[in-house]
């Protein structure tokens, strides 16, 4: 009996031992035919329209409201999908602190979620946050959950003040309402605001009319 005992013990050394040296690589994917496509309302403009410097600040940053935008995705078929965006304009934000950044209200100041206007010469006008509006994005027609992820995270959030992020790092999508699990769709709309504010005008020492020139790209990416 002991014999036996020590064969049996010896045999599942040998076997830890060996499984403990080998490693086992997987891949994975998914051939589709999907196709989505991203759309702004309005041609993609959001409008100000002219801004009198007369009835600026010269001395203190203005805050100039709101706008609102749609972003709509379609798919040719329900899929998981995701949008992100980066700044084209990053090197004429001005570091200024946005009121009402946020679907809660919020300011915004981080570098990452403020934006660029343009530059007046080679002063920076401004900076701008935008923002969704978390109750009323839609998916298929019904009302959805919008959540977020970092890039290089596997972990998605539920977005409570709607606010996005340049330099293409954060990824946005939705899901059932109290899941924060990527849901398949056909078609989602995803209600936008931005809010702006550009310098004082003695900062901007404008003489000329002066165009705002800020532009963000916005990027899929299949899940």
């Amino acid at each position: 009996m002991n014999k036996i005992l020590l064969a049996a013990t010896l045999f599942l050394c040998v076997s830890s031992t060996f499984a403990s040296e080998t490693a086992i690589l997987k891949i994975k994917g998914t051939l589709t035919s999907s196709a989505c496509t991203p759309e702004f309302s309005n041609g993609g403009v959001v409008d100000y329209g002219n801004i009198r410097l007369g009835e600026l600040s010269s001395t203190n940053v203005n805050q100039l409201g709101q706008r609102n935008i749609e972003l709509t995705i379609t798919c040719t078929e329900a899929t998981k999908i995701a949008w992100n965006l980066i700044d084209d304009r990053a090197d004429s934000n001005a570091g200024l602190t946005v009121s009402a950044g946020t679907f809660t209200g919020g300011a915004q100041s981080a570098a990452n979620q403020t934006y660029g206007l343009g530059k007046a010469g080679t002063v920076n006008i401004g900076s701008y946050a935008m923002f969704m509006k978390v109750n009323s994005i839609t998916a298929d027609g019904k009302i959805v959950d919008p959540i977020y992820q970092q890039n290089g995270s596997t972990t998605w959030a539920k977005s409570a003040d709607g606010s996005s992020q340049g330099e293409n790092s954060r990824n946005i999508t939705v899901a059932l309402s109290g899941s924060v699990d990527p849901l398949a769709f056909q078609t989602a709309t995803f209600p936008l605001v931005t809010s702006l504010a550009i310098q004082n005008t003695t900062t901007l020492g404008i003489t000329d009319d002066t165009r705002l020139d800020g532009q963000l790209t916005i990027s899929l990416k299949y899940l």
